[in-house]
């Protein structure tokens, strides 16, 4: 969809003049050369000049001041008045790259833009006065100095959370930006900075009265939709039946015909594409329903690990880019439902409330610590200081905890007992509000940041697709940080009602039974596929026997065959199955790249 990349080498005395081998391993485009800088800009991104600036932009703006001009002339104008505060002015997923031409007073200066929720990514290497940068890892891979080392003390975090957290990656030499970072590079080195911070609602705020509350919040979704459905685009919807997606359906369908488009696996152990197919009769759309087999699956596989930055988090990237692919031939730019637990307060946060009241109560107990041993699945009780959230370390998937990854991982060193807090302390530290508003936080800054979005953009990419993310739209998600958790996330009979907002909005359209069914992740037979041998598709073997070979050595001699022989045991040890997909797509990605 467009990328931008160069070279940077501010502490060079002369010109830059890259070599044959740098030059191939670029894209080619636009490209700018002087100022030790070698910029490229491919097709579908704009680059723009001036005496004092050089501006690249790979993305779009879907609310900017003055449409008439390119992304890169936008973003130039304002950065030459506003500096790093001209973000402030755009909407939209992009990352951008300025280059501030030398004056007498300073040399030139690099700076690296992502947008602030991260739906786009940059990535950058710096290694002996060198510099290079690109929107995906294999261009940087490519350059002759930058090596394709894994970073095997990222390991730990990758096998905790299936992601590392920017600006760490699983490549020695390769960092990406944070999502809403600035990055600058010049003479003095490296320093990173974030450009946008949400602000959350204060801890103990009074909540907001619902009528006008819910009035403002469905105007501010129209407007998110409308900004990225309206336009000369041919525009459809994922539309999976839940609440995020048929939030997003409704108000497109408002503004004039709608295609939407839902997947469903065969032999899957759960099929939600009835209920999309009840929403998509309700709002009147064209439905399209993909069905995707096994063979589909194999094939998508390789693609995806193929055109992926990471290794994919979860076998559903296959099915999203299968979907993509099919929507393809009807529309150019698809709408999808992304953000919505993290912005509304989704299923991460349901069970969560209710023990949070059960751990408030049980703090006030006298002598509550006499009780240390049967409350000790209650660290936030044992550590008060700390937030709810990271006295749990909620944040993102469980996938191996430290007996786990002890469990397979050669070298000792690499287990870290400890990495997870690591992780999520730093995004804890970032936000002071109420529990639920916390924890919301830190998954819009992790699993939504480094997993769902990097996935999602991965699968429109190798189709060929636009993809917007209408429940991030930066006046959207502060609005609703600016709320206490408690309005989103409504206390009900002893339990808890998750995306109260959206469910009162979409219930008078689609009618209670249908926005009060629970919440499901994308159904398939990847479980079944390793619970039963007898349904197990061959290349599933094939991906099993390539994990056993431990090309780099990383496992303990047997844990494969451990795992794997849980994952397909008559009673499916919790957690087998979704590690041993990790560890699949962890190995087919580490071998796609060419790590050491």
């Amino acid at each position: 969809m467009g990328g931008i990349a160069g070279l940077f080498h501010p502490g060079q005395s002369a010109g830059l003049a890259p070599t044959p081998e740098e030059r191939e391993a670029l894209y080619s485009g636009s490209t700018f050369a002087g100022d030790r800088a070698f910029l490229v800009a491919q097709p579908r991104s704009t680059i723009a000049r001036s005496e004092r600036l050089v501006v690249l932009v790979s993305g779009h703006f879907d609310r900017a001041p003055n449409t008439a001009q390119s992304a890169a002339e936008l973003l130039l104008e304002y950065w030459d008045r506003q500096g790093v505060a001209a973000l402030n002015n755009f909407e939209g997923a992009f990352v951008a790259a300025i280059l501030e031409r030398p004056d007498a007073n300073r040399g030139p200066r690099l700076h690296l833009l992502r947008d602030a929720f991260g739906i786009r990514r940059v990535y950058w290497a710096c290694k002996e006065g060198r510099f290079a940068f690109a929107n995906a890892v294999r261009p940087l891979l490519a350059l002759p100095w930058v090596s394709k080392e894994l970073a095997r003390e990222n390991l730990a975090e990758y096998l905790s959370f299936r992601y590392n957290h920017a600006p760490r990656t699983l490549l020695r030499d390769v960092s990406v930006l944070p999502a809403g970072h600035h990055l600058i590079h010049d003479d003095r080195g490296t320093r990173v900075e974030p450009w946008f911070n949400l602000r959350y609602a204060p801890p103990y705020a009074d909540l907001p009265p619902d009528p006008p509350t819910l009035k403002e919040l469905e105007q501010r979704l129209n407007r998110a939709v409308a900004s990225r459905a309206s336009g000369k685009d041919r525009v459809g919807v994922f539309l999976s039946g839940g609440l995020d997606s048929s939030a997003i359906a409704l108000f497109a369908s408002r503004l004039g015909p709608v295609h939407t488009f839902t997947v469903g696996m065969q032999d899957a152990e759960g099929d939600e594409t009835p209920y999309a197919g009840r929403v998509a009769n309700l709002l009147h759309t064209r439905h399209e329903v993909l069905r995707v087999a096994a063979d589909d699956f194999r094939d998508a596989m390789d693609a995806v690990i193929g055109r992926s930055d990471q290794p994919p988090p979860d076998p559903a990237a296959m099915p999203q880019y299968l979907l993509a692919r099919a929507a393809r031939p009807h529309v150019d730019v698809i709408l999808s439902g992304d953000g919505g637990d993290e912005v509304f307060g989704g299923r991460m946060v349901g069970l969560l409330a209710q023990e949070m009241r059960i751990s408030s109560v049980l703090a006030r107990l006298p002598g509550r610590r006499l009780f240390a041993g049967v409350l000790k699945n209650r660290p936030e009780l044992l550590e008060r200081a700390a937030p709810f959230g990271l006295a749990r370390l909620i944040g993102g998937v469980h996938a191996f905890d430290h007996l786990a990854r002890a469990a397979i991982l050669r070298d000792p060193g690499y287990v870290r007992h400890g990495v997870r807090r690591f992780c999520l302390e730093p995004l804890y530290r970032e936000v002071s509000s109420d529990p639920i508003n916390e924890i919301l936080h830190v998954y819009l800054r992790g699993r939504m940041a480094e997993d769902a979005l990097p996935r999602a953009g991965t699968a429109a990419s190798l189709a060929g697709i636009g993809l917007r993310e209408p429940l991030l739209d930066r006046d959207l998600v502060s609005f609703l940080a600016a709320i206490p958790g408690p309005w989103k996330v409504r206390r009900h009979l002893g339990g808890s009602i998750t995306k109260w907002p959206l469910r009162e909005i979409l219930k008078p359209v689609l009618g209670r039974q249908l926005v009060s069914r629970p919440k499901r992740v994308l159904p398939g037979p990847w479980r079944k596929w390793l619970d039963h041998a007898a349904d197990r598709p061959t290349f599933i073997d094939d991906r099993i026997a390539a994990l056993r070979e431990d090309k780099f050595k990383l496992f303990l001699p047997g844990a494969i065959d451990t795992l794997a022989m849980a994952a397909g045991g008559a009673v499916l040890r919790p957690g087998s199955e979704a590690q041993l997909w990790t560890l699949i797509l962890l190995d087919g990605w580490l071998r796609d790249v060419g790590v050491s």
